[in-house]
């Protein structure tokens, strides 16, 4: 990548900048330039490959990857679900899309799907590397809120065999209470007992169970398989 001196300025600024997703404009506000010198650099750039196209109106820089472009085009937003559950070594299976937690509906972009959630719910991330992503334990109790962007029931209970000695399950506990979902406290407390967890956070969660029956994975037809102890219809 042989770049100008404009042109490289302009790269290293947006680099120095933390820009790795940006528009125009901010090249402009960088650069003090106007509209015109701006788009210039940029389909310089484009043209000599150090930049590329990511959806809205943005483009992200060369060096940058898919999960720091994902939530810099709909922000806020985490990685989080089956590509968090991925990224941490916890599922071995790498969805064909990226996966983010966001409080503002967005339509799926390219390879990006976004799950909107309450913004009491939008907790429990943080960034490592640029990456902008749920830590170990949220990234479980988003897939316990929406198992189907996590490969389902069955995939979050082989991830949670493999994470169980690596999470910190006292946090995992208080996050599900937090999010304020029966759902994800039932499915929790089962799965945290089907893979012999017999710490004694577990009874947290037998306090919020709630009343009637559910579906465990509620994308798959229901068993009638009744489990008493979490009012789930054990249907994986």
């Amino acid at each position: 990548m042989q770049l100008g001196k404009i042109e490289h300025n302009a790269y290293e600024m947006l680099k120095r900048n933390g820009f790795f997703v940006f528009k125009i404009k901010d090249v402009r506000l960088l650069l003090n330039v106007n509209a015109t010198k701006a788009y210039n650099i940029v389909k310089s750039l484009k043209k000599k490959g150090a930049v590329k196209k990511a959806g809205n109106g943005f483009l992200v820089l060369k060096e940058s990857n898919d999960f720091i472009a994902a939530s810099g085009i709909n922000w806020p937003s985490y990685v989080s679900f089956w590509s968090a559950l991925n990224y941490y070594g916890f599922s071995d299976q790498t969805p064909k899309k990226i996966f983010l937690a966001t409080t503002k509906y967005s339509r799926e972009i390219g390879n990006f799907k976004y799950v909107t959630l309450a913004k009491k719910r939008f907790f429990g991330y943080n960034s490592i590397g640029g990456v902008v992503i749920a830590d170990k334990e949220k990234s479980f109790v988003d897939s316990l809120l929406f198992p189907k962007y996590a490969g389902g029931i069955s995939e979050i209970v082989k991830c949670m065999r493999i994470a169980i000695k690596e999470i910190d399950v006292r946090r995992l506990i208080n996050y599900t209470l937090k999010v304020e979902s029966k759902s994800a406290v039932r499915r929790l407390g089962f799965i945290l007992e089907l893979i012999g967890y017999k710490g004694k956070y577990i009874k947290d969660l037998t306090k919020k169970i709630g009343k009637g029956y559910e579906l465990l994975d509620p994308n798959l037809k229901k068993e009638n398989n009744l489990n008493k102890r979490w009012l789930l219809d054990i249907n994986m």
